[in-house]
């Protein structure tokens, strides 16, 4: 079982999108110029951050502060002076209480308080606000108005995948790039669903659907009603196979080669299918599924951290019958 801290570094790794190394159009170039700056984040410096915060915790040996604050003891009663009441006893014991603080549990619920948060905000892609006020009941922003009409995507922009299609491309070993490319569409008009048993599906072209141009390979679709009714995924079995042979019929060893290898997660841990099942299941997902992009996610992810730190961290509604250090340990987290 994986620890908080790599449960929150896998989460924040989807989040950047640097499961998607091997993409190469759009956005995924930008991340990927990108990557090597954000897993240097994500690897050496956010560790350190969360440790920093804590020095406090770790400044004093707690051995060595028994040893002081029993000599410390000793003397105020060599004195005549009640311990309880000396203010270096004081002291060292504040001290020593602070430095019984199991720092590791700390640093593990703040992880695990991170990997909740994004957890919770993100999905798929898409951040949501799921305020949870508490259990089963959800907070909304309000500020006063005499009515209130809220939905969960009031501050982004709808975006419909179908109404363009892109050239999705991919890199295998040795940068060998793949092209999936829309050769005829039939699109959905004004955000009209399609009538049943006329639901599109991405469908290899009949005429020479795989050609190698210039040392890259191009798979060509369209998208239209399919008059079988298959399912997408069902579909899309019969593609894997349909370019297979393509590719064993046309000579493209290598590439049938390098598209039938297991696909592996960053981390270099394969998975149950081969990379030409990844990308097809991807590529057809992608393309219909709609999302949505936020206006401003700095300020929506800021307003949603301060309202979980408040309601689920410091839970502000009994702070007030918390002791001191048990305060000061949430203010610190």
């Amino acid at each position: 079982m994986k620890d908080n801290f790599s449960k929150l570094i896998d989460l924040l790794q989807e989040l950047f999108q640097l499961d998607q190394a091997d993409l190469d159009f759009g956005i995924y170039r930008i991340m990927n110029a990108r990557r090597d700056e954000i897993s240097h984040f994500l690897k050496q410096d956010l560790l350190p951050q969360v440790r920093e915060a804590f020095n406090e915790y770790r400044s004093a040996d707690k051995a060595t502060l028994k040893q002081e604050l029993d000599k410390a003891i000793d003397g105020a009663k060599t004195l005549g002076i009640d311990p309880d009441t000396a203010p270096k006893v004081k002291e060292l014991r504040a001290k020593y209480k602070a430095s019984s603080v199991d720092v590791a549990a700390l640093e593990n619920e703040v992880y695990d308080h991170l990997y909740s948060f994004f957890k919770r905000y993100y999905n798929e892609g898409d951040f949501i606000s799921l305020r949870r006020y508490k259990e089963g009941v959800y907070a909304i922003p309000y500020e006063g108005e005499e009515v209130k009409l809220y939905w969960a995507n009031h501050d982004q922009y709808y975006i419909k995948t179908t109404e363009y299609f892109r050239d999705y491309a991919f890199k295998v070993a040795d940068d060998y790039c793949v092209h999936f490319k829309i050769v005829e569409a039939d699109t959905e008009k004004d955000n009209i669903k399609s009538t049943n048993g006329k639901d599109r599906r991405f469908i290899l072209i009949g005429e020479n659907p795989v050609t190698e141009e210039n040392g890259e390979l191009i798979i060509r679709f369209e998208y239209q009603p399919d008059g079988k009714k298959r399912k997408q995924d069902q579909l899309n079995a019969e593609t894997v196979r349909n370019i297979i042979s393509l590719l064993k019929a046309g000579g493209f060893d290598t590439w049938e080669q390098k598209l039938t290898t297991k696909w592996k997660r960053t981390d270099g841990t394969p998975i149950d299918k081969t990379i030409l099942e990844k990308h097809l299941s991807d590529y057809t997902r992608r393309n219909t599924f709609d999302y949505f992009i936020h206006k401003d996610l700095d300020g929506f992810l800021r307003r949603e951290m301060d309202f979980y730190i408040k309601n689920e961290v410091m839970r502000l509604d009994d702070v007030e019958s918390e002791s001191a250090p048990r305060v000061e340990q949430y203010l610190r987290q």
